[in-house]
This record gives C-alpha cells, structure tokens and sequence, in this order.
C-alpha cells in the first residue's frame, strides 16, 4: 500500500512537540537524589554478586567478569547524568534565563549524549552477562541447536547495540545542533525521539528473546508444571524491564521530552535491570546451594584419611568444573540430562 510522503512527514511532526518549562532547583534535586539511590543499590548488587561468588568458589566465572565491567558504563554514565540533571538541557523554554544559565545547558546538552551512551552500554551488558550464563547452563546439554541460538543470540544483542548508538548520533544535523541553544535548534534535536523510540525498542525485543530463550528446556524438563511454572517466572523477570521501558516512552513524549523525567526513568530502569540479570546467581547464595570450596573441619577425618586420596583428589576439580559454582542447581532442577561424556564422568 502507497502511504504519500507527506503524510508520514507530518505523522512524524506530530510526535514532536514544543519545550517543555524549565525547573528549579527544588524539583529537580529530587529526581537526582533518586538517580543516585538507584545507580548506589546497582552498584552494591554488583558487588555482592561479585563477592560472594568468589568466597563461594574462590574465582569469578565469565559472566561475572563481565557484570565487573559493567560498573564502568554505570559510573560513567551517572557522571554525566549528575551534570545533566544539574544545568539542564537545550530541551527548555528558555525566557528569562542569564547567559550563565544558557552556558551551563549548552554543556548539558553535550553531555547527555555520551550518558546515553553509557546508559545504553550497561544495559546491553547485563543482557550479555544473561545470555552468557545461558551459555554455561545449555553447554551442558548436548544440543548443537541450542549452542547456534546462542551464537545468533550474542549477534542479536551486538547489532541492537550498534543500531543504538546511531539513533543516537544520525537524529540531528547539522551535529553541532545537539547542543545549540539559542535559537532553537528544533524539536529533532531537542527531544531526541529516534534515539528514544530506537532503544526503547530494541530494549524490549531483546528483553523477549531472552526471556523466551529457555522456554524450550523447560517445555522437554521431567518437571511437575508447579515447579516448570516457578522457573518460566524466574526467567520472565525481564518482562519487568518491558514495562519500565514503555512507561518511559510514553511518559517522556507525554511530557513534551522533559530530561529530567528521561533521566529519572531510566535510572529506575538501570537498577531494574541490575536486579533482573543478578536475581538467579543471588538466589543461589541465598539457599545456599550447589558445591562450594571445601572447608578443612578439626578432627572430622584423620591425616591419612585427607591426604592419602588421590582418587579424589583427581576428581574434586572435575566436579567443580561440572557444577559451575553454585548454578549447577538450576540444570539440575531443570530435570535435563547431561551428555554421556559428563554422566560417565559424573558418575564416578
């Protein structure tokens, strides 16, 4: 079907909207201090996943490496995010302002481009930290296809990544008009909808596709439906972020493309997203379960008995390996049965 150009042009302007009215300093320090509360609890969920993982198993597995970096991008884009929360942005009625005003959101408005980037960049790793740990728990599972999807999987999450920095950086020309603030540089510029819409969505289709992921192993699992239930809701703790998402859309057009809100959002969203992609490793260490470091107990066996083992001793670090810290419950509770080269190992 033929839609004319110009009414795709003028749908296009009709999601654009005038500035809205600037803030002081009253409301806006609410929404900061709130900023910081979210970025400070998703930083101590990283490390406690960090630490305990480590006093558990004395290491840090690959995708505890990974949330690590993470703390970077959060950093960082809390950094900028203080600035822009501070002086504001170009996105404003400007009547009445001084020209120290107009300076400070001249450099507000450069600087809320890189903490959407890092925005961004945290959120896409905690979903890569997801999808590697789906990697451990499907590489036990002797499936190629699962081991494909996953391949297909990181690829997803590479080029939505890519497609979010250049919704961010291609919405406004000429480049310098991000951050022009007299005269107006247009509600393209301002708003930055492309960017808002592109992420937004790529946010939620990836938040689909990993919490439909493991639908499969649990559909073959020899599981009661109560306890297939149990884990199909653990897995669907990205549906949260989904709604978080499309609040922040329609709330930041609703208002006109008010920064303050945005960047309130989305640090709600940053702390979803922290808690979301740590929930099954903190739940592990919260049961307690799976194999941990072994412990020497004063007086339970005798010296001849724990040094003169060398059977066990060759098999302790095969079965560590196998029960991939305190995870392996899970695979296990999943009632999936390992390839023949792990039972046999396994087994003895």
């Amino acid at each position: 079907m033929y839609i004319p150009h110009d009414l795709v042009a003028r749908g296009s302007q009709a999601l654009y909207s005038s500035p809205p009215n600037a803030q002081t300093a009253v409301t806006r320090n609410p929404g900061l201090l709130v900023s910081w509360w979210c970025t400070a609890f998703a930083l101590t969920i990283i490390i406690v996943r960090l630490v305990g993982r480590y006093i558990r198993t004395e290491k840090l597995f690959r995708e505890d490496k990974i949330m690590a970096w993470s703390i970077a991008p959060l950093l960082l884009r809390m950094a900028f995010a203080h600035c822009v929360l501070r002086w504001g942005t170009n996105n404003v009625v400007l009547t009445g302002m001084t020209p120290l005003e107009l300076s400070r959101r001249e450099l507000g408005s450069v600087l809320v481009l890189p903490a959407r980037i890092f925005y961004a960049a945290f959120l896409w790793t905690a979903k890569y930290t997801v999808a590697e740990f789906l990697r451990r728990l499907y590489g036990q599972v002797w499936k190629k296809s699962y081991q494909q999807g996953l391949y297909i999987l990181r690829g997803f999450l590479a080029i939505t990544f890519i497609a979010v920095c250049i919704g961010t950086f291609t919405e406004c020309s000429p480049f310098h008009h991000y951050w022009q603030v007299v005269p107006d540089p247009g509600p393209h510029c301002r708003q930055a909808y492309t960017q808002l819409l592109t992420l937004g969505a790529a946010d939620i289709v990836t938040d689909l596709v990993l919490v439909c992921f493991p639908i499969p192993i649990l559909l073959r699992s020899n599981l009661p439906i109560k306890r297939k239930v149990s884990l199909a809701a653990l897995f669907s703790l990205s549906l949260i972020l989904i709604g978080t998402t499309l609040y922040r859309i329609t709330g930041t057009i609703e208002r006109h493309g008010n920064q303050q809100f945005r960047s309130l959002l989305a640090s709600l969203e940053i702390l979803a997203a922290a808690a979301c992609s740590n929930a099954i490793v903190l739940g592990s260490f919260i049961r307690d379960r799976g194999v941990k470091k072994q412990r020497f107990k004063h007086g339970s066996t005798s010296n001849s008995s724990t040094l003169d083992r060398p059977s066990i001793a060759r098999i302790r670090p095969l079965r560590a390996a196998l029960s991939y810290g305190s995870d392996i419950d899970l695979f296990q509770n999943l009632g999936m049965r390992l390839g023949p080269e792990f039972a046999a190992d396994r087994s003895s």
